[in-house]
């Protein structure tokens, strides 16, 4: 029976702590409402002093459009009334001056006139004067110009003349030029051209005609037949390097002819082939078969602009007669080569002479060398004739002296007192023939 007591306190002792608990989060989470409240409560006063301050600022501004629109009737009102006045102003003004002139007119025509004529006449004294001096100062700006034209229609003059000098100069050039295409389209004519230029090329570069280069040189072969390269140049070591100028000109001259663009453009085209064919005829010739040759043949063209004009149509002409041993040079090109070849040459003189050089050193070291040991030999003989010179004046002076003397003291002798012979001391100088046969 004790026991429910007990349990009934702690019963009541639990409820209350946690209805104290409850009351305790209950007060705090009211504290925090309130505040958020009192929160939201100034922000709707804040929203609310802005809104009426937002309804004053409209209300002030209807006010005052409501006061500029009634201003603005007023001054339409005003503006109409004004514009009546000034109507009425203008046409009163009219009637007046219309009325002022007319009776103006009336009574002072005479001095009207006769003041129109003062002022006029002092107007037209000083146009004249101003005249005048405009005058002069269009004289003084025209005057340059007009030397400046004159100068000018002096020169059209001769820029004329001088245009007319060029028409002429340009029919001589362009007969000319017709003769030439005329006497090109022989192949005599051509080859001998080329001939010359190939001749003034080499001379340019130093080659001495017959000497480094043999023009029209034939040689007969089996399949073949008659092979005459236009040029041979000799290379040092017994090489040669065959030079052919027959090239194919008539494609050439035909585009100089050319009416129209097209037709310069097929001439052109034509003379490409006709260039590629001949360099595959040349190639097929193969003179590296019947000359001591280098392995390839130049293809002489007498000028820059040929190549070029080829070139442009086949840019791939060069590097296809590579291919086939054949090399296109034009006068700039073969000179550089020409001259390649004369330093070759020069090379091989120099290297020549170093032989010869040479063999001439040797030469003469063998020829000191003889005569060293012929000098050797005089030097032998000399020193055993001063030995034998010495000898004879020793026995001379302890032999045959003696016995003079005392034949002189006895009273036998001749009128001259015989000398004794001196002696020789110097011995002849020994050459080093063995060390000069040696450094030779």
């Amino acid at each position: 029976m004790m026991a429910w007591p007990m349990l009934a306190g702690v019963f009541l002792a639990g409820a209350g702590l946690a209805w104290a608990v409850s009351s305790a989060l209950a007060k705090s989470k009211t504290s925090a409402a309130e505040a958020r409240v009192e929160e939201l409560r100034a922000q709707v006063n804040a929203a609310r002093q802005g809104f009426d301050g937002l309804r004053a600022k409209l209300e002030e501004s209807e006010r005052a459009k409501v006061e500029a629109e009634t201003r603005v009737v007023e001054i339409g009102k005003r503006f109409v009334e004004q514009q009546a006045l000034l109507d009425k102003a203008k046409q009163d003004m009219s009637d007046a001056f219309s009325a002022l002139a007319s009776k103006a007119l009336a009574d002072n025509n005479v001095g009207f006139l006769a003041l129109a004529e003062q002022k006029f006449s002092l107007l037209q004294s000083g146009a004249a004067s101003d005249l005048e001096a405009r005058k002069q100062a269009v004289e003084t700006l025209v005057g340059p110009l007009n030397e400046a034209v004159s100068a000018y229609q002096e020169k059209v003059i001769a820029v004329g003349e001088r245009l007319a000098s060029l028409r002429e100069t340009e029919v001589a050039l362009q007969t000319e030029t017709a003769k030439l295409v005329n006497a090109l389209r022989s192949s005599n004519v051509r080859g001998r051209w080329g001939e010359i230029a190939l001749r003034k090329t080499a001379e340019l570069a130093g080659m001495q005609n017959h000497c480094d280069f043999i023009e029209q040189e034939t040689v007969t072969t089996d399949d073949q037949g008659r092979l005459r390269p236009d040029m041979i140049v000799k290379l040092p070591a017994g090489r040669v390097v065959i030079v052919d100028s027959k090239v194919p000109l008539e494609g050439y001259l035909e585009s100089l002819e050319a009416k129209t663009e097209d037709e310069r453009r097929v001439a052109l085209a034509k003379y490409a082939v006709q260039v590629n064919r001949h360099v595959a005829g040349l190639a097929d010739k193969a003179y590296w078969n019947e000359f001591p040759s280098a392995e390839f043949v130049v293809l002489f063209i007498p000028s820059d602009s040929f190549l070029a004009a080829a070139a442009e149509q086949d840019p791939g002409l060069i590097e296809a007669a590579l291919v086939k041993k054949i090399v296109i040079a034009t006068p700039s090109t073969f000179i550089a080569l020409l001259r390649a070849i004369a330093y070759g040459w020069r090379q091989e003189s120099l290297a020549e002479n170093a032989q010869k050089i040479s063999a001439l050193g040797q030469e003469l070291s063998d020829r000191i060398a003889t005569w060293v040991e012929h000098v050797s030999r005089v030097g032998g003989s000399l020193e055993k004739a001063v030995e034998s010179f010495n000898a004879a004046a020793g026995s001379l002076e302890t032999r045959v002296l003696p016995s003079a003397r005392r034949l002189k003291e006895l009273g036998v002798g001749g009128k001259k007192d015989i000398e004794a012979l001196p002696t020789i001391h110097q011995v002849p100088r020994r050459l080093m023939a063995e060390s000069i046969g040696e450094g030779s």
